[in-house]
């Protein structure tokens, strides 16, 4: 429940956000209605494919990965600022370089299960150059042999 409200925050800081880079239309003095034509260019804008991924069943000690796909659907590029994780079990790859508008790309979140057990539910917070923060989640179910014989 929180993850949705969470999640519905982020969305609309990120409309704020954006509307705030639109310029708007100065007219001259003296009262003259002539717009003058400004580029119209705005904020670049992470949209990923899909947010949660669940690993299903794993083992204790399996290294998996997942690969969140995202695409810059806004106007300018950006750049993968941030990423901060909730576990140290976790960790990632991602392009340094701009993202360009249009373009896809990827950032892989690699899972070590070491020493885990039970249902496991991890997140990711990616920030954008842009000032946008999206949080990305894994779950899986680990089996561990000696939490199993408690």
């Amino acid at each position: 429940m929180r993850a949705v409200i969470f999640n519905t925050l982020i969305i609309c800081g990120l409309l704020l956000f954006c509307s705030s880079c639109a310029n708007p239309q100065k007219q001259e003095k003296g009262g003259a209605k002539e717009k003058i034509p400004l580029e119209k260019k705005t904020c670049g804008k992470i949209v990923f494919d899909k947010e949660i991924h669940n690993f299903g069943t794993l083992k204790d000690g399996e290294i998996v990965s997942y690969s969140f796909t995202f695409r810059n659907m806004g106007g300018s590029p950006f750049k993968i600022s941030k990423m901060v994780k909730t576990c140290g079990c976790i960790d990632f790859k991602y392009d340094f370089d701009a993202i360009e508008p249009g373009e896809n790309s990827v950032i892989e979140v690699i899972f070590n299960t070491s020493g885990e057990w039970g249902n496991q539910f991890k997140g990711a917070t990616v920030e954008t150059s842009e000032g946008e923060r999206v949080e990305l989640q894994i779950g899986a179910f680990i089996e561990n042999k000696q939490f199993n014989n408690l």
